[in-house]
């Protein structure tokens, strides 16, 4: 969740704009800084696993697990999986596995799962807008749920959960 004070406008597409395409850059930057120095990192949680930094070039991040497979994801795939993790919530990542259709969807593959697991959970939530307060004209104080690939905001409002255009809440800034 987002400290309001971070915010410059209550426009929930201002914000967004502002803080997100910042939050990319500051978390694949942590993200590369901690491979680097580490070299060898144990995920715990729900992968028990050792990565090891294996490389870096422009466009890639190879990594490695021992005794398994050596496999590279480029930097915009890394930069989108960190947005998607932003947008919809850190389930995508550290959640248990989820069953339904669009939730499946939602999931990234093996590999960038443990890649993103390097960072603490508690990274993504305070650069996230899950769980910030918006407030619409006719519903009242709602609470963000996740933003969609379309851009449209899904908000759990008091007795409903709907799914809006940015344009109709605004952000609660106290």
């Amino acid at each position: 969740m987002i400290d309001p004070g971070k915010l410059k406008s209550s426009e929930l597409n201002i914000a967004l704009q502002d803080l997100e395409e910042s939050s990319v850059i500051e978390l694949e930057n942590m993200l590369i800084s901690e491979l680097i120095a580490k070299k060898c990192i144990r995920l715990h949680g729900r992968f028990e696993e050792v990565l090891e930094f294996a490389g870096r070039t422009n466009y890639k991040i190879r990594l490695r697990q021992p005794n398994k497979t050596v496999w590279s994801i480029s930097f915009k795939d890394c930069r989108e999986s960190i947005r998607k993790v932003l947008r919809l919530g850190t389930t995508t990542i550290f959640g248990e596995e989820q069953n339904s259709r669009a939730e499946k969807k939602d999931q990234l593959d093996h590999h960038t799962t443990l890649l993103l697991n390097v960072l603490p959970k508690q990274e993504y939530e305070i650069r996230s807008f899950i769980g910030n307060l918006v407030v619409h004209p006719n519903w009242g104080i709602g609470k963000l749920v996740r933003i969609n690939e379309n851009g449209n905001i899904e908000v759990e409002f008091k007795d409903r959960t709907v799914r809006l255009k940015p344009d109709f809440i605004k952000l609660k800034l106290a």
